[in-house]
């Protein structure tokens, strides 16, 4: 289905008749039946059309309210802009096949002139339906036109009284609920007519008083309203009168009033509109009030103080500021007094800059007051609702001129560190000079910064040099200078230290003026380098000077940058006096280099030898083990075999001590941890001692022994372990053997345990004529200078300590 191009202002301006789905009116039935009977049809309809539907305002012989927009002949019409009539209905393409034409409806005859309002919209259509196919003349189509105009007055007079009811009560609406007091009172007398709810609230009137007074009675001052009525008269209305008005109950309060003619229910009347400032006046009385107190506040506070309009324009400023400045109210009218106060262009534009962001954030600024002065100020700025800003600042001349001197001793402090630091890190004199003087040029703002060296015969060169460019280079170029060599270094050879601002002026000697000007030099400060002699502070030699030059004018020097220098020749002596003994220091560390070289030379062969006597003392221990072992094999006496087998078993742990010396990559270092546990693992396959029948458990801590504190220590270890495995388990029964070792203090403590059958009680262990206890005792109260203890508790433990001594011990 195709819509209008114009569909959706057509379907707003039928929404603006509100009249679909209303119940039927006299006036459009009149109407149908009047075409139902001028064209003799039975079916005679006023239509409406929306988006969805054909809805019937007034319909005559048939009894539906509405059909289907997509079926309804009413669509096909409010396309057209004159009638439209379909003689035969099935004849036509578009409804031949219409439900209504072709079931029981059996609609065979239409016509239908579209209700097009006064802005060109179809609304709907008046239509005329027949059973039968036929056709309208002349005088019936004319009729039927007339119809559809009266049908639109109808549809205009329906519209325009919806408005009217709807201006009523949007009048009222709008009235009651405009957020400001509105009363309309006769022209005539001033009674009263109408008030909405803000009138009175605001005047704690009701509804009933209304009729009562007259508004006159509203007026705090008669005069005032006479002023009012009398303007009002002469203009026909009247704009923002701030008036004093009262309440019902005698209460004050101010409002801006306007008035204007109208005509209200046939009367003409004036509509009063007020507007409550009583806030604003009470306002404004406080911040007079404390505009004065501020301003008091502001003229003795001791604080420059100024008032910037939005256009950028100084309004005002207190006494301070013209104080400070210079500069009084009068004169500012008169001047551009940025560009007095900072003549610079760049440098004003930046102070426009801050005072136009307003940041509320101090700034500090060098200003150029009246008399000519440049003084520092620190301002900060506020922006009011109404575009002023306020400004508020101070005279920082004092605390800034404290701020430089301290920046300027902390600047001399972080040179003498970074000199001091250099010299520390590194002992090369000519990197120490280099650095001193580039940072001197830097910290001082000078054009050249030199260091100046003696020979012995008082002839010199500059050794480090650090220079702007554009001025001559002195660094390298011969230096013709008599003056020294004539005598005028006596002066300096005393500590003296010169400073001068115009070498012109400053009574220099020919010779002396004739140097500096080979190197442009108009004003100097000179510090001599002076180098203690034996350590003695009286006695020094002068070894050369430390020079500032300025050459683009004279200039006048401050105290502290010459004690700069002063105390930076100090330091640069040291770095000399370092230097020199650093030189001395490399030729004797190459001397002892030599020497040492020499020495591990001879440590290396010393090592080769000591691990060859070592392999040869196991090689000999391994050929006696081996020799009693064939002599074992000749012997039947147990007793005799069990010797000779305790005999290897101590030999094996010697041999055993110098294996691990010699495989040893170091070999004063030692592995006791690995030796312990192979020897005891020895012991226990030389007793031939079953798998999982005698356990053993070792804790071994990395312990310095030297030589004869380990093969004491082995011995005593084979003589207990061969002790424990002979004697506490009897019978083939199962224990664990416990070596531990570890250092306790200055002393090395070792403990050897079994969990077997223990020692004998009436068993005297220390004089007893075992040999293998009595070797143990001897060589732990002999060899090793140690004690030994006994427990004999669940088993046996030998606790057993000893000194610890070094390798060289």
């Amino acid at each position: 289905m195709l819509f209008p191009e114009n569909e959706s202002q057509r379907l707003e301006a039928l929404r603006q008749y509100q009249i679909l789905d209303t119940p039927s009116e006299a006036v459009f039935d009149d109407l149908a039946q009047l075409a139902a009977d001028l064209c003799e049809t039975p079916i005679a309809l006023i239509s409406l059309i929306d988006a969805e539907r054909e809805w019937f305002k007034s319909k005559i012989g048939v009894t539906r309210s509405e059909f289907p927009r997509h079926l309804s002949f009413g669509d096909c019409t409010i396309e057209q802009n004159q009638i439209l009539i379909i003689p035969d209905t099935l004849q036509n393409e578009r409804f031949a096949t219409n439900p209504l034409v072709i079931s029981d409806a059996n609609y065979r005859f239409y016509a239908g002139v579209p209700l097009i309002n006064s802005d060109g919209f179809a609304l709907g259509c008046l239509c005329v339906i027949d059973f039968s196919p036929r056709n309208l003349g002349v005088k019936e189509q004319a009729a039927l036109q007339s119809l559809t105009k009266l049908v639109i007055r109808n549809l205009e007079l329906h519209r325009q009284k919806i408005l009217h009811d709807q201006s009523e009560v949007r009048y009222q609406t709008i009235f009651e609920t405009l957020p400001m007091p509105l009363v309309i009172s006769r022209l005539s007398d001033g009674m009263i007519l109408d008030a909405n709810q803000e009138f009175r609230q605001i005047f704690r009137w009701s509804s009933e008083d209304l009729a009562n007074y007259q508004t006159s009675e509203l007026y705090h001052n008669p005069s005032e309203r006479e002023e009012v009525l009398a303007a009002f008269a002469q203009n026909g209305s009247g704009q923002n009168y701030e008036i004093k008005l009262k309440r019902l109950d005698g209460n004050s309060l101010w409002a801006i009033t306007s008035l204007k003619n109208l005509q209200f229910n046939g009367e003409i009347a004036i509509l009063k509109v007020f507007y409550d400032i009583t806030n604003r006046k009470d306002a404004e009385a406080r911040i007079i009030e404390q505009n004065d107190f501020l301003r008091t506040i502001f003229e003795i506070i001791p604080l420059m103080i100024s008032l910037i309009d939005a256009k950028g324009k100084l309004k005002w400023v207190n006494h301070e500021w013209e104080r400070v400045i210079g500069w009084n109210m009068k004169d500012i009218q008169t001047s551009d007094l940025l560009e007095s106060l900072y003549p610079d262009f760049e440098y004003r534009q930046s102070v426009i800059n801050f005072i136009q962001s307003a940041h509320n954030v101090w700034g500090d600024f060098r200003t150029q007051v009246q008399d000519g002065r440049v003084i520092d100020t620190s301002w900060i700025n506020f922006r009011l609702a109404n575009g002023q800003i306020i400004g508020i600042g101070q005279d920082i001349t004092e605390r800034k001129q404290s701020e430089r001197a301290l920046r300027a001793t902390a600047e001399r402090e972080q040179l003498m560190r970074t000199i001091a630091e250099r010299i520390r890190q590194s002992l090369n004199l000519q990197d120490i000079l280099n650095a001193t003087v580039t940072e001197v040029r830097d910290l001082l703002q000078v054009d050249r910064v030199v260091v100046y060296q003696f020979a012995a015969d008082m002839s010199g060169a500059v050794v480090a040099e650090s220079v702007e460019p554009g001025w001559t280079i002195a660094l390298g170029k011969e230096i013709n200078d008599t003056c020294f060599q004539n005598g005028i270094e006596q002066g300096y050879h005393q500590g003296i230290k010169r400073a001068i601002a115009n070498i012109y002026e400053a009574d220099l000697t020919d010779c002396h003026i004739h140097l500096l000007a080979q190197f442009e030099v108009k004003a100097n400060l000179v510090v001599p380098i002076l180098l203690k002699v034996d350590g003695d502070h009286v006695n020094s030699r002068l070894w050369g000077l430390l020079i500032a030059h300025q050459c683009s004018g004279p200039r006048e020097w401050e105290q502290h940058q010459l004690d700069l220098l002063d105390q930076l020749t100090v330091q640069i002596a040291i770095a000399i006096q370092q230097s020199s003994i650093f030189q001395q220091a490399q030729s004797e560390l190459a001397q002892r280099h030599k020497a040492e070289v020499k020495l591990r030379s001879a440590l290396a062969e010393k090592e080769v030898l000591l691990k060859e006597i070592h392999h040869r003392v196991k090689n000999n221990l391994q050929i006696v083990s081996s020799l009693l072992q064939l002599q074992a094999h000749t012997l039947k006496d147990p007793e005799v075999l069990r010797a000779l087998r305790e005999s290897q078993n101590r030999i094996e742990s010697i041999s055993l001590i110098h294996k691990n010396l010699y495989t040893s990559p170091n070999i004063g270092n030692l592995d006791v941890a690995d030796y312990i546990n192979n020897l005891a693992a020895n012991l226990l396959i030389s007793y031939q001692i079953g798998p999982g029948r005698i356990g053993l458990k070792t804790n071994i801590a990395p312990v310095n022994l030297n030589v004869d504190q380990a093969i004491a220590c082995g011995l005593i270890i084979n003589e207990l372990i061969s002790n424990a495995l002979k004697h506490a388990f009897p019978n083939e029964q199962v224990g664990t053997i416990y070596i531990k070792l570890h250092t306790h203090l200055n002393s090395i403590e070792m403990t050897v345990q079994d969990n077997g059958i223990g020692l004998p009680n009436d068993l005297n262990w220390r004089n007893t004529d075992s040999l293998g206890l009595s070797l143990v005792y001897d060589l732990v109260t002999e060899q090793l200078e140690g004690t030994i203890t006994v427990e004999r508790n669940q088993g046996t433990v030998f606790n057993i300590q000893f000194p610890q001594l070094t390798w060289d011990k």
